[in-house]
């Protein structure tokens, strides 16, 4: 069973490791103007939203009152889970994106 301050730390972690990344991503592709960087710019627009979704879920953790999180764990915990794995999802999509470009 984690602690509120477990998941909160484990949310923190995977948002600032995926914000770094495509920042770092953002910083080469804006630079460029070839059609096929044209979708992985629509795929950095496409993962944004998401990264604000987790943002959002870890001031939801965050601001659930001590004695109010074992009612509301399982359904965080599910919650930033589905957040996670559409971070994830988009991006690899984007990292494929990428290698192609460059293979």
């Amino acid at each position: 069973m984690s602690t509120k301050n477990d998941l909160l730390a484990k949310v923190q972690e995977t948002i600032e490791e995926q914000s770094a990344k495509l920042e770092q991503l953002k910083e080469k592709a804006l630079d460029e103007s070839s059609d096929a960087l044209d979708d992985i710019k629509e795929s950095i627009s496409a993962l944004e939203p998401k990264l604000e979704e987790a943002k959002a879920k870890a001031m939801e953790i965050a601001d659930a009152a001590d004695d109010k999180w074992d009612d509301l764990k399982d359904s965080i915990e599910e919650g930033w889970d589905e957040v996670s794995a559409q971070l994830e999802d988009g991006w690899d999509n984007l990292t494929d994106k990428v290698k192609n470009l460059f293979s």
